[in-house]
């Protein structure tokens, strides 16, 4: 039996775009009977109507647990398609008997895909750590000279 993906608590995953989107997906998660990773990624692997994109298992619980939101959106979209197929959901269908609104199943998730990744913050910048400085006490090395053999 395939491990269940959690829903990350809101402590993990607060409110805001992403967990809206994270939610939205999960929707169709559950539809699709919560199948295994393995079997998400290869129902995507070497689709052409796919785009021929792949996606990882670890790609697809990222995104399921709301550690990344990809800047790709054929990833996304054929996640999507992927749940939709094993729901029998038509991804063109309108999405109005979950959330009311008239746009397809594809449009409201690509819809929440980009609120999400506008809200994203920018990765953080890491420096390189910066070098001591040089020591300034006699015998120590200053100036530019060492006490070690240059072998």
């Amino acid at each position: 039996m395939a491990r269940i993906i959690q829903m990350p608590s809101k402590d993990e995953l607060p409110e805001g775009p992403t967990r809206t989107f994270v939610v939205a997906l999960r929707l169709y998660y559950r539809s699709a009977g919560r199948p295994a990773l393995r079997e998400i990624s290869k129902l995507i692997e070497g689709r052409q109507d796919l785009n021929n994109i792949t996606a990882s298992q670890e790609t697809i619980r990222r995104i399921l647990r709301g550690l990344v939101v990809p800047h790709d959106w054929n990833r996304v979209n054929a996640v999507l398609q992927v749940f939709c197929e094993l729901s029998k959901i038509d991804p063109e269908a309108d999405a109005d008997q979950w959330e009311h609104m008239v746009e397809s199943h594809r449009d409201y998730i690509k819809r929440l895909w980009d609120e999400a990744l506008e809200a994203e913050p920018d990765a953080p910048r890491t420096l390189p750590p910066t070098p001591p400085p040089p020591s300034s006490r006699p015998g120590s090395g200053g100036g530019g000279f060492s006490d070690d053999p240059p072998f």
